[in-house]
């Protein structure tokens, strides 16, 4: 789960700090893809969270399982909102004068 939550906060932060750079250029969507798509989608893995969460219910934690589930989705969320606001922070949107 901490993979996944960690993965979730770096994508929203490198998505958002890219798209304050300002339009996406050639330069820019192959660093996301792969930063984004490649180590990120290669450091979190939906299988495994997928996989876990069978393993709960098989072995009777319906419980456990669901809050694994849910909480690995709801707080991954989170995790990646607060990497937007951490990707925004300290920048003004293109053609801002301040």
């Amino acid at each position: 789960m901490l993979v996944n939550l960690t993965g979730a906060l770096a994508l929203g932060w490198l998505l958002t700090a890219l798209a304050a750079r300002g339009p996406e250029t050639t330069r820019r969507k192959k660093l996301r893809l792969l930063l984004g798509t490649g180590f990120m989608g290669g450091f979190t893995t939906y299988s495994a969270l997928a996989t876990d969460t069978m393993l709960l219910f098989t072995q009777g934690s319906t419980a456990i399982g669901l809050a694994y589930g849910l909480g690995t989705v709801l707080l991954g969320a989170f995790a990646t909102w607060v990497g937007m606001l951490l990707g925004t922070r300290g920048r003004t949107p293109q053609g801002d004068a301040k």
